[in-house]
Parts: structure tokens; sequence; C-alpha cells
């Protein structure tokens, strides 16, 4: 008889006594019920370690621990995760609300994959603009050494994908836990992405990821300023970001692997790391080589052609919180 898979939800809190029962509330009524929940406070002032409390008396499946000093988000969940004792790991922001099939859906998407995502729509209650694009996203490594395509409170994955991760590159002190642990599984091709809604995430200014997202829309308008803001900053970023570029190749390299999205990967970061004009033809040239791997929506869509083009130049957008 075949052993039944474990699952471990991992939820970091701090300061989130406003919404962290509702939270837990949708994770303990999945149809598919967690084995564990672990969850970690890193120094909480308010009163959200006497709701934790509170729910680890009346609920055994939670395991509560609480950081002797702050470690910030990224830190606290790296060291929650590792507390995980599941086959499975589920990642969970204090703030957001499951559906009730979220676990149940993954566990059964996942299949032989290290890691599954899914979709996240976003709500406001206090009625300002949440866009939320309806589009597949895509899940490649190129694509998300730039971008979160799969956020990470709707992350499913095996809990071998920790040993994976070469913790003492720079990047984990830098990135942000959920880009790393994306673009690791998809170097090794093994991701799945569940096309359905799990987590309905709350948008409100107090959030640990709260950005305004109307600059998102798709339109032709916020292209052409993107373009021109391109323009205007490429040297500067040019200068001032390659770090990001250099904690990624160095991330990559120390990597043990070796399949086609990791060779692109390695090509990419090496072709942002360097400069001159040859090598800024030769990264066009790579870029229009792979624009079914480079933005949003996968696929060939004509307008691919300029957009990956155009690549090596507006790539710098998103680097541009390097901008003082």
């Amino acid at each position: 008889m075949m052993k039944q898979a474990t699952i471990s939800v991992v939820i970091c809190t701090y300061n989130g006594v406003k919404f962290v029962a509702e939270q837990l509330d949708s994770v303990l009524r999945q149809t598919r019920p967690a084995d564990e929940i672990i969850i970690q406070d890193d120094g909480s002032t308010d009163a959200t370690l006497t709701i934790l409390c509170d729910y680890a008396t009346r609920y055994p499946v939670i395991r509560l621990f609480q950081n002797a000093t702050s470690m910030g988000v990224n830190a606290n969940f790296y060291s929650a995760m590792r507390r995980a004792q599941g086959d499975f790991i589920a990642l969970c922001d204090q703030d957001d609300l499951w559906e009730a099939d979220k676990l149940e859906r993954q566990l059964a998407a996942i299949g032989h994959q290290l890691l599954c995502g899914g979709r996240s729509v976003p709500f406001s209650e206090d009625g300002s603009f949440v866009y939320q694009d309806p589009r597949r996203p895509n899940t490649t490594a190129l694509r998300m050494m730039y971008c979160a395509e799969i956020a990470g409170h709707t992350m499913f994955f095996r809990r071998q994908l920790l040993d994976l991760l070469p913790m003492d590159c720079a990047i984990f002190r830098h990135n942000y836990y959920d880009m790393i642990l994306s673009v690791v599984a998809a170097v090794y091709e093994s991701v799945v992405y569940v096309d359905a809604k799990l987590v309905n995430q709350r948008r409100y200014h107090g959030a640990s990821t709260y950005s305004s997202n109307a600059d998102s829309v798709p339109t032709v308008g916020n292209g052409l300023r993107m373009i021109v803001w391109c323009v205007k900053h490429y040297r500067e970023i040019k200068r001032s970001g390659n770090d990001y570029y250099l904690r990624w190749l160095d991330l990559l390299e120390h990597l043990k692997v070796d399949t086609t999205s990791h060779r692109a990967a390695l090509r990419m970061m090496k072709y942002q790391t360097r400069r001159g004009v040859f090598n800024f033809i030769r990264f066009q040239v790579f870029c229009l080589r792979h624009r079914s791997q480079l933005f949003h929506t996968a696929g060939s869509d004509p307008k691919n052609l300029v957009r990956a083009f155009l690549f090596p130049l507006t790539a710098v957008f998103y680097q541009r919180q390097h901008i003082r």
C-alpha cells in the first residue's frame, strides 16, 4: 500500500491582527486538510500572537513559532519552510483567503513536478482599482527572472525543492523567495500551473506585497510610456542595476542541472551582465529566438517580434527601483 502524501502549510505573520483569523479559517476549511500548519511570527507588536496561540490551542495541527528577533519576510519564510515535515509545502500569506479546494487541486495537479502555482485573484475592500490579468501566465525561467509570474502565496511544491537551493548565494539575501523558487523549478523544467482561482489576494496599503498596479494594464499608452522611460534611464540602470543580474548568474552557475531552460537562462544573464554594441545586438538575436518565453503570455504573437527586438532596452524597466 502506497504511503499517502503529506502536506505542510507554512504561514509567516507580522502584525496581522486584522486578517489572520480569517485566513486561518480558510486554511482549516480545506477539502484536503493539511497534515501540519507551521506558523512563524516575526515579532508582532499587536495582538497577532494572542490570536495565533488561541488557534494553536484549539487545533493541534498547528505548530506555532516566534522569532526571538525580527528576520524580515524573506528570511522568515526560508526558516519556516525548513521546519516543514510534509512531502509537499504550501506557502500562505497572513491576509489572503484560500479557495476551499486549493490544496486538493494542487495535489492532484503536481504529478512528478517540483512546483505548482495557480491563479491569485486580487480584491480590494476600499473600492480602489485592482487589475486582474485574465491571461495564462508564462512560467518559463527566462520570463520569471524578470517578473514573478507565480505568486508566492499560491505555491505548492515538493520539499525536495529546498534541497536544490544553494543558500550561500547572495541572491537569497536580496531577491524575494517566490521568484527564486519559481526560477529554480523552471530551470529544472518542473513547473505546473493550475489556471483556476486558488487564492483571493487582499490588496491594501499595509500589505507587505502591496503596490499600485494601474500602470500594469497592457495598453498601447502604457507600452509607449515604458519605452520612453527605458530610453531615458537605460544607462543609469545598466550601471546601478547590474548586481541584480550578477546574482541570478551566480545562482544559475551553482545549480547542478543541465537542461535547455538552464542553458538559455545562463546565456541571457551573461548578455545582461556584459556591455557593448555587439553584445547588445547578440542579445537582440537571442531575444528574437526565444520570444515565446520572454513575455507574460507564451506563444508566437507577431507583436512579440517587435517586443523581443526591443527587449535588451526595455528589460531595464524591471529594474526601475534603482532610480533614486
